[in-house]
């Protein structure tokens, strides 16, 4: 049922900052500038392979006046990045010379902030990204090019709880605490207890969502009436036009999107141009003007 990550959404204070780091240095491609479709003034970015591939993508909302995030009893923190095999000195050296600090850095990996301080750890695995998903706009070649999201880090304030909902609703694996897919071992999602009955918030450089995949509305289905056996508390299920997407709350109450993999980002675009415009799927177009305009203000 579950395949694999989809996505992450997470805060950035500065889109055009957020836009370098992610494309100049990391070496992704911008494939999508949208709207956050549950507050239309709020620019939505994403970036992912050349394709816009799930399990590539990562997207923030622009919030210029985001303060700074508490994390404190349940929270999504660091995300880690697949690299190829034997990619890594290059990483450390491409990283330093453009003066990101590694805060980790051993022979498995390294690890740095982005310009809003999300923790982004870069992750030697086997394989390479297939030549049809290398970009070619930056300066990182296709063999060392980052592959898609290998794992995330929660923190909760009940694990055992947050398991059964990771087994009994997503249908994931369990070992040692660590959630995958069942077709997968590769991709985790790592469970922390929280050691604080202090209520987290978030804010600059915070993940709001991580989203895992499915191949179609169907599973989304089976999702949402596990979900409802299960008392899990549902947000709602909604076409987001590139993908269809159901909205959960898991037991500690973090936010889990499960999206399907089509029809993808090619919907509004042609694949050679994407994120080039403005976008917006065909149910926003008669907010176009409006939308545009808010938008087009909050840069003023």
């Amino acid at each position: 049922m579950i395949t694999g990550f989809h996505h992450l959404t997470a805060i950035t204070k500065d889109a055009e900052r957020n836009k370098t780091f992610y494309t100049d240095i990391l070496g992704l491609r911008l494939v999508k500038q949208t709207v956050n479709q549950d507050n239309l003034t709020d620019p939505h970015l994403f970036y992912g392979d050349y394709k816009g591939t799930p399990g590539t993508i990562l997207t923030f909302f622009e919030l210029p006046r985001v303060g700074q995030r508490h994390e404190e009893d349940s929270f999504i923190h660091e995300v880690l990045l697949k690299i190829p095999q034997g990619s890594l000195p290059f990483w450390k050296k491409h990283l330093t010379a453009r003066d990101i600090r590694l805060i980790e850095n051993d022979d498995k990996g390294c690890t740095f902030l982005d310009p809003d301080d999300m923790k982004i750890s870069l992750v030697e695995v086997a394989g390479t990204i297939a030549a049809s998903q290398a970009t070619n706009h930056s300066e990182v070649p296709t063999e060392y090019q980052i592959i898609g999201i290998q794992g995330i880090h929660y923190t909760v304030s009940d694990v055992e709880k947050t398991e059964v909902f990771f087994h009994d609703v997503l249908g994931m694996l369990l070992t040692d605490h660590i959630a995958h897919p069942r077709s997968s071992a590769d991709e985790k999602s790592r469970l922390i207890q929280s050691t604080s009955l202090k209520p987290s918030r978030l804010g600059r450089g915070a993940i709001d969502h991580i989203a895992y995949s499915v191949p179609d509305r169907k599973n989304l289905d089976q999702i949402l009436e596990k979900a409802k056996r299960n008392d899990i508390t549902v947000e709602k299920i909604i076409d987001r036009g590139y993908f269809q997407s159901l909205y959960l709350r898991e037991p500690s109450g973090l936010r889990i999107e499960i999206a399907t993999d089509k029809p993808g980002f090619t919907l509004d675009e042609p694949l050679e141009k994407l994120g080039e415009t403005f976008a917006l799927p065909d149910f926003l177009q008669p907010q176009r003007k409006a939308i545009e305009s808010t938008i087009l203000n909050r840069k003023k």
